[in-house]
């Protein structure tokens, strides 16, 4: 070997031994990183069945494809002699021949390594195979338990492929070396070998017609999964069964014969039979698996489909429902009487003081704008969830302030990016529907250092205010909600024509009032994508070097007041000796700052992986997690994310199947992870999914019986939104149980659509605190609207909701409403309200001032036998782009309200309520007490203010009749600086915070 070659091997040699080394360390700290949170046999699991697997599986084929190119490579006998040309010149084939046999292992090496890689990817099918769990269900063509379908059949399908694949490479190749070794030459038209050539290039050609066989057996089972009929989707329909199914045996027995064929040909010598039997297994099955079947679909199934399909449509019905889990849907029937009266309201004034007003996208910016205070920290989503205050159940919106690394001071900086700025601070929340004197949210928990202005049932919350627990170190990344890459993009509602007026129709939806193009245009898909958080990829935590809590201005000084902590948790690896770092050096490389920095210790510790989901991803891959996760206040006033998991198969049979989700999909899994620790607890909260009994099996150590979690989490799980979507999306069609009502698609429902900003948009399912028709207590449920498919815009049909407490939890129920009475659907509200003359001239009047208007979502709000629509109105400045909650529009019936409150749209519709209206708490300060004559007082001006309020809204009513447009918008103006007025006035007497409900004392 020449001496360059000679370098140039032992170069690739240390390249590829360094690249394996670093490889090793990575596994290390991988290794290391599951065992800071106590699961080191998820790792060992998952890392010796992919090896164990990979190895078995490599080593199988290498030996067989070695040893039948090392039998191609025999000389030949030496009393063999051909007529015709060689191959290759003699002069050639001495070159080749110095290098021909370390070609073939290194030939057969790659391939194995390469087979082994594929093969390690597997590990979970293999562990799903040999840990499978019966469903106690049979399919209704094979016999055959659906457990077998979803664990088993995909491992099977692998090894299938890995061996057909071995033999089909395998023939090539030792066809190749054949040839070269003249052991096989064409001469002419004809082919001529020697005997032993001959045996063994038609043995492997029998061999793969043989192996052929079982595939045309899978393709049987893929029947089940996939069909060719347009009456239903998912599983065999009558061509399935009637037509492809016949040709599948068929076909089997045709690779069976041309095997034998192949066989028979070593002895007859004659090739042409063995190519003629696979020509004709080819054309076989273009034309039996595909143009049959469709003559069959075109020519009998068509004309009589529902005659033929039925029972194939009742199969699917069942499977589908089963498989989304809205096989046990409560169907209730309900007439909508509007019948509400002032007593009703106070009999469900849960329902009412839990109406949602705050939007997650307005709000979350108005989050990032008020209660970042450093441009460091972020809001990087907004969650709805429920606590119990004052002995009521209130409905809040609550974000937790994270760490944006790109937003760090001197972020260029290494320490300042992985020893200083380590973590977030803290949570803002905020009930859904109250508003300060400026319509912005009447924080509850605010601020940095963190302040409770009021008890929502966490009495340790209050003394966490300087302690590490409310440090955040795992968080969430910026992802859109996964409903939000699920629905189709948002459809402004603008023309080419003039500038509609107000309460006008356009070509695309009610009118709105608001200028088609313009400055004061809304910004498009406003608040969908918040600004991104971008997270470290490692932090070292406890080192020489403080670690900043938080920051806050100095008091009057103009100074920054900064809180430091060292962090003493357990979250991380604990780099405790300098072997360990350089593990982790390799695994950053070439970060070399990890290996010689002086500030660090043994008691230091790196934290990776911090984001959720892809946290929880990285610790168990076989499930699929909820983009939104969620932040909690536990009982002792940590902070605890809860993040859902799926378990997902797209091989149940006959169930429709939803790309890229498959055709199997439940949420059997919740995830609790300590934000300031890491520490990930999976709980199963659905031992009845055979899925996660499988998962349970392989991996005993990882999950925790639901039943372990605490009675506080417990209280706060919800059902998430994807997954009801889905299977509002599912029952949609499926609720139509009779197979010809389904295959007429007569009563197939859909989500309507709304405007939301200026757009339209898809409804999102949205929660809400109500109690149910029928039902004692409110509860916390999600719930959507329903209308016809196809007449999305026209009138509702039914309302379902999943129930999130207690007992309850997971339930489905549809309120479905009788087919001959007219229920307004939320398109029609919406043009209902685009065309009101005062909600659209108020529109219009902001617009020309120069500020956005926002149309938040229109939520449907059942109330007893009756609906309430609900729309808040949002008002954007052009200078400060703060959101502010201006009005809220009610619709009940034929009446529109519009007022600053939902207690005010209320009084105008059904009068006075007979609840005493009862003021909250300052949000920042608690009011010094009053004495009694000067209460009286302060009511006294209220009242007066109140009516010169009421006084110039009947003069701007009457200017607008004139069309006076001037003298109104003055008049607005005016009645806008009262109001500021009045709301300074009960800031100082009440504490500042306006109730949006009016906040009446639980009756």
């Amino acid at each position: 070997m020449a001496t360059s070659n000679r370098w140039v091997l032992y170069l690739f040699a240390v390249v590829f031994g360094l690249v394996l080394i670093a490889k090793g360390l990575t596994l290390y700290t991988d290794y290391l990183w599951f065992g800071s949170f106590g699961q080191e046999a998820v790792f060992t699991t998952i890392f010796w069945n992919r090896v164990v697997l990979g190895v078995v599986v490599a080593g199988l084929f290498f030996a067989f494809f070695y040893a039948n190119l090392r039998f191609a490579r025999r000389p030949l006998p030496g009393d063999v002699t051909f007529i015709g040309r060689r191959l290759l010149p003699e002069e050639e084939r001495e070159q080749i021949e110095q290098y021909a046999d370390r070609a073939l292992l290194l030939f057969a090496a790659v391939g194995a390594v390469m087979a082994g890689v594929v093969a390690s990817a597997h590990w979970i099918e293999w562990l799903q195979y040999a840990n499978w769990v019966p469903f106690n269900q049979a399919d209704p063509v094979f016999g055959k338990d659906a457990g077998f379908y979803v664990f088993r059949l995909r491992f099977i399908e692998y090894m299938w492929q890995s061996l057909y694949y071995a033999l089909v490479v395998t023939f090539v190749f030792s066809v190749v070396v054949h040839l070269y070794q003249e052991a096989i030459r064409l001469v002419g038209n004809t082919v001529q070998a020697i005997p032993r050539a001959r045996a063994h290039a038609l043995g492997l050609l029998a061999a793969t017609l043989l192996v052929k066989i079982y595939s045309y057996r899978l393709a049987q089972y893929d029947l089940l999964f996939g069909n060719a009929s347009g009456a239903f989707r998912g599983g065999a329909g009558w061509t399935d069964i009637h037509a492809r199914l016949p040709v599948l045996y068929l076909l089997m027995a045709a690779s069976l014969a041309a095997a034998i064929i192949a066989i028979v040909a070593i002895r007859t010598r004659n090739y042409k039979l063995p190519a003629g039997a696979v020509a004709a297994l080819i054309l076989l099955s273009l034309l039996g698996g595909t143009v049959y079947p469709l003559a069959m679909q075109k020519l009998v199934v068509v004309p009589n489909e529902l005659e033929y399909e039925r029972p194939y449509i009742a199969r699917n019905i069942e499977a589908t429902n089963f498989a989304y889990g809205t096989h046990e849907v409560e169907d209730r029937s309900i007439a909508i009487s509007n019948d509400i009266t002032p007593e009703t309201i106070r009999d469900n004034w849960a329902t009412i003081e839990n109406i949602r007003l705050w939007d997650h996208r307005p709000l979350q910016r108005t989050y990032n704008q008020e209660q970042a205070l450093r441009a460091y920290y972020n809001f990087p989503d907004v969650d709805v969830d429920r606590y119990m205050v004052d002995g009521r159940i209130r409905q809040v919106m609550l974000a937790p302030r994270q760490l944006n690394a790109d937003k760090l001071p001197g972020r260029e900086r290494w320490v300042n990016r992985n020893l200083k700025y380590t973590h977030g601070y803290g949570i803002t929340l905020a009930p859904v529907n109250e508003t300060n004197a400026e319509g912005r949210p009447n924080y509850w928990v605010h601020g940095i250092p963190l302040t409770v202005s009021q008890d929502i049932g966490i009495p340790s919350l209050p003394q966490q205010e300087n302690t590490p627990n409310l440090g955040i170190y795992y968080g969430t990344a910026t992802h859109p909600r996964m409903i939000e890459r699920m629905r189709p993009p948002e459809q402004p509602l603008t023309t080419q024509q003039p500038q509609a007026q107000p309460g006008a129709e356009t070509p695309e939806g009610p009118g709105t009032g608001q200028p088609a193009t313009g400055p004061n245009q809304p910004r498009r898909g406003y608040g969908g994508t918040p600004e991104d958080i971008t997270a470290q990829e490692f932090v070292i935590v406890n080192t020489k070097e403080q670690e900043l809590h938080y920051s806050r201005g100095g008091e009057g000084t103009g100074e920054i007041d900064n809180a430091y902590i060292h962090y003493d948790g357990t979250g991380g690896v604990q780099l405790s000796s300098y072997f360990r770092r350089f593990a982790f050096f390799a695994r950053f490389f070439p970060d070399v700052r990890i290996l010689f920095t002086n500030l660090t210790t043994h008691e230091s510790r790196i934290q990776i992986n911090r984001t959720l989901p892809e946290r929880m991803q990285a610790i168990a891959p076989f499930m699929m997690y909820d983009p939104d996760p969620y932040i909690v206040i536990d009982e002792d006033g940590s902070l605890k994310w809860i993040n859902d998991a799926y378990t997902i198969s797209g091989k149940y049979p006959y169930s429709q199947g939803l790309r890229p989700l498959g055709n199997y999909f439940r949420n059997s899994v919740k995830v609790v992870c300590d934000a300031y620790n890491g520490t990930p607890e999976y709980y199963i909260v659905d031992d009845t999914d055979p899925l996660v009994q499988c998962y349970d099996k392989i991996f005993p150590t990882l999950f925790k019986r639901g039943e372990e979690m605490s009675d506080h989490l417990r209280s706060h799980l919800r059902v998430p939104q994807l997954l009801f979507t889905l299977q509002v999306g599912v029952y949609a069609d499926y609720h139509m149980k009779d197979p010809e009502v389904f295959y007429q698609g007569e009563d197939r429902w859909a989500m309507p659509p709304e405007i939301y900003s200026f757009g339209r948009r898809m409804v999102e399912a949205y929660y809400v605190v109500m109690r149910l028709p029928g039902e004692e207590e409110p509860e916390f449920l999600i719930m959507m609207p329903l209308v016809l498919q196809g007449q999305e815009e026209r009138n509702m049909v039914a309302w379902m909701a999943a129930r999130c407490d207690g007992p309850n939890y997971g339930e489905l129920m549809v309120y479905h409403f009788p087919k001959g009475q007219l229920v307004y659907g939320p398109w029609m509200i919406e043009s209902r309200i685009g065309q009101d003359p005062t909600i659209s001239s108020q529109i219009t009047l902001w617009s020309q001032a120069g500020s956005n208007v926002i149309r938040g979502n229109l939520l449907v709000i059942p109330l007893e036998n009756s609906l309430l629509y609900v729309e808040p109105l949002y008002l954007e400045a052009e200078d400060t782009g703060l959101p502010e909650l201006r009005k809220v529009i009610l619709v009940y019936g034929d009446s529109i309200a519009f007022s600053d409150t939902i207690e005010g749209a209320l009084t105008q519709i059904f009068g006075d309520l007979g609840v005493e209206v009862e003021l909250p708490d300052d949000a920042f300060e608690p009011p010094t007490a009053a004495t009694p004559g000067a209460e009286s007082g302060v009511l006294e001006t209220v009242r007066q203010t109140l009516d010169r309020i009421l006084a110039l809204n009947r003069d701007a009513e009457a200017a607008r009749a004139r069309g006076d447009v001037v003298t109104y918008f003055e008049l607005n103006q005016q009645q806008t600086q009262l109001l500021d007025q009045l709301g300074q006035q009960i800031e100082q007497e009440t504490g500042g915070a306006i109730n949006g409900t009016g906040a009446p004392a639980a009756p």
